[in-house]
């Protein structure tokens, strides 16, 4: 569609021909006319001085002899010239001799020469014997009106020839020219209503315009090659769309089924967790009930006396491991409330010479039987049992934390390997545990999780959980440090409180907030 407020280039090319060549030529006409009226001037002006001065000649002897019917026969021979409109002789004193046709005024001076628009006036001396005459000429300049009138309408017949042939050539310009712009322009507008890409400007050329429409055909394909391919994608993503949100419903579906799945396994976990809590707690209350006996009995023993040493030993193990077994089951309650972070510690002062002492003991029997020996150390010096290295804490949970680590080491250690407890002093007090053997590859980096474990026949993964549980609940870092040449070393450092004091070497205390 054709905008109604575009005018078309054809006629503005038209426009610039037309005016170009007709204000040429109308100023060629101009520039022609000006020096051909001053020519006409001037040769007008030497005709009228040449008439003047022949006056002049054939009136001295009518003046000489004051003959004034000779000087007006004389003038009126002027008629002869259609251009002289008027003569006059004057005498010296400006008295008028003699007159013919429209007299002029006599001038001040002599010779004299004026013109106007329409006229000419000239004056000669007569060359009398009486001084001072003059003969005064008035010359018409109306055939120069006559030429200009000629010129011109010649000049329009040259004008009006120069114009249809400038419209023609001008026409044939705006074909050449106008008529592929405005198939340019047409083409532009269908498209822009239509959206139709496929078509093209029909033009073939060598030039500009030529370039301009064959850049605008190879434009017109490029988009409709990409409208092409956009439609196709979209028709993909349009397929696409339409299989993804199927399958989203069929994963609703399966969602919604899942869900209901889940919440049935949680209903039955969460009543089979209330039925395993409750036998739990029944199956604690009846250990403890049976374990009095066993740590009992042995206590009774040892107050009424009267037993060798071997036999107080045996004796005391027994105590040991009943009191291990009440450790083990109070350590299942403690454990969960130390995962939800609600654990209520009980410090009080625990001497942790006493603590591994009363453990070597209680592994006497398991390390007999690997082969394997265990040695405690404070401050590089081996512990002989009546130094101190006391702390402020919960004593089953850093007893349990103890045997768990010893325990540990003593597995993972072979026949004539040695496991080395070793309490450090400072500022920040240490407890470490060492083994020749080295951890596993596979477990190192989830050494400290739940439930890890490797290369133990009936090994749970709870026990360094359980240590390392214990010690953060006392506010201590654990760490681990394991390599194939130097073995495994598990190391808990103590944060020091404000009643930590050097550790005794033969009566001294030590209290540190773990």
């Amino acid at each position: 569609m054709r905008n109604p407020e575009v005018r078309p280039l054809g006629r503005k090319i038209v426009a610039a021909i037309l005016g170009t060549t007709l204000a040429a030529l109308a100023l060629s006409f101009l520039l022609n006319i000006i020096p051909m009226i001053h020519s006409y001037r001037q040769e007008a002006a030497g005709k009228a001085r040449v008439l003047a001065g022949l006056m002049a000649a054939s009136l001295a002897a009518s003046v000489d002899f004051d003959d004034q019917a000779a000087a007006a026969e004389n003038l009126a021979t002027l008629s002869l010239n259609p251009t002289v409109a008027g003569g006059a002789v004057y005498l010296a004193d400006g008295t008028l001799f003699a007159a013919w046709g429209r007299p002029p005024t006599r001038p001040e001076t002599v010779p004299f020469e004026a013109a106007t628009l329409s006229g000419l006036t000239t004056a000669a001396s007569i060359p009398a014997g009486r001084r001072g005459c003059a003969v005064v000429l008035s010359v018409s300049l109306s055939g120069q009106w006559a030429f200009l009138e000629s010129y011109l309408f010649s000049g329009g017949v040259v004008f009006l020839g120069v114009f249809l042939f400038s419209f023609r050539l001008a026409g044939r310009f705006r074909r050449r020219l106008g008529d592929p712009l405005g198939e340019l322009t047409r083409v532009v507008g269908d498209i822009s209503v239509s959206r139709d890409y496929s078509r093209r400007v029909d033009y073939e050329s060598d030039d500009e315009l030529g370039v301009l429409v064959a850049e605008f055909n190879s434009m017109l394909r490029r988009v409709e090659d990409r409208d092409a391919r956009l439609d196709r994608h979209r028709e993909e993503l349009e397929q696409t769309v339409e299989e993804r949100t199927h399958q989203l419903k069929l994963n609703q579906l399966e969602l919604l089924k899942n869900n209901r799945q889940l919440q049935m396994e949680i209903k039955r976990r969460a009543q089979a967790e209330m039925i395993r809590e409750e036998v739990e707690r029944i199956n604690r209350h009846d250990l403890k009930s049976g374990l009095s006996l066993v740590i009992g009995y042995p206590e009774l023993l040892l107050r009424q006396g009267g037993l060798n040493p071997e036999q107080e030993k045996q004796i005391r193990r027994i105590r040991a491991a009943g009191y291990r077994m009440l450790d083990m089951i109070r350590n299942h309650l403690d454990m969960f409330k130390m995962e939800k972070n609600v654990y209520a510690l009980n410090r009080a002062s625990v001497d942790l010479v006493q603590v591994l002492c009363d453990l070597e003991e209680e592994f006497a029997p398991l390390l007999g039987s690997s082969g394997v020996r265990l040695a405690i150390r404070l401050d590089g010096t081996d512990v002989v049992g009546d130094e101190e290295f006391t702390v402020s804490g919960e004593g089953p949970l850093l007893r349990t934390m103890c045997r768990n680590l010893i325990q540990n080491g003593i597995e993972a250690s072979g026949p004539g390997d040695e496991v080395v407890v070793v309490l450090k002093s400072g500022e920040r007090m240490r407890l470490s545990v060492s083994n020749p053997a080295a951890v596993p590859a596979e477990i190192r980096e989830r050494f400290f999780e739940k439930y890890v474990t490797a290369g133990k026949e009936n090994g749970t993964g709870l026990g360094t959980y359980f240590a390392a549980l214990i010690a953060r609940t006392h506010g201590a870092d654990i760490s681990m440090r394991t390599s194939e040449e130097a073995g495994t070393r598990l190391t808990i450092v103590f944060r020091a409180g404000k009643t930590a004091c050097p550790p005794r070497h033969g009566g001294r205390r030590e209290i540190v907030d773990v």
